[in-house]
């Protein structure tokens, strides 16, 4: 897929398709997606902007830059929202206290080999 900047949004991560969708709730706006997507997609497709570096549609996520971090309810952590796959009734912020005092990437993007 070739993505013309000017008029294509880049969401963060590939489309899912499937049948399946999956209810849940981003900063307070639900939003029905496909099983398999991820947060950071979600978010986007609900108006919900989640800072990204190393994310784009044309790739599958690897987390790497950690700018992307979300907090779900009932989960510990701040996982990165770029390779977290939705699921059903999760309830998801982008911006909280606990968000703000995480330490976040540097903003530059990790590579490592593969194995």
């Amino acid at each position: 897929m070739i993505m013309n900047p000017l008029r294509e949004r880049d969401l963060g991560t590939p489309a899912r398709k499937g049948e399946a969708t999956v209810q849940l709730t981003i900063d307070g706006q639900p939003i029905a997606v496909a099983a398999g997507t991820s947060i950071v997609r979600a978010a986007a497709l609900a108006g919900v902007e989640v800072p990204k570096l190393c994310a784009t549609d044309s790739l599958e996520a690897f987390g790497s830059c950690r700018l992307c971090l979300v907090e779900i309810e009932g989960r510990g952590g701040t996982p990165a929202s770029c390779t977290t796959p939705v699921a059903p009734g999760m309830v998801v912020r982008t911006q909280s206290d606990k968000l703000a005092a995480a330490p976040r990437g540097d903003g530059a993007v990790h590579l490592r080999p593969s194995a």
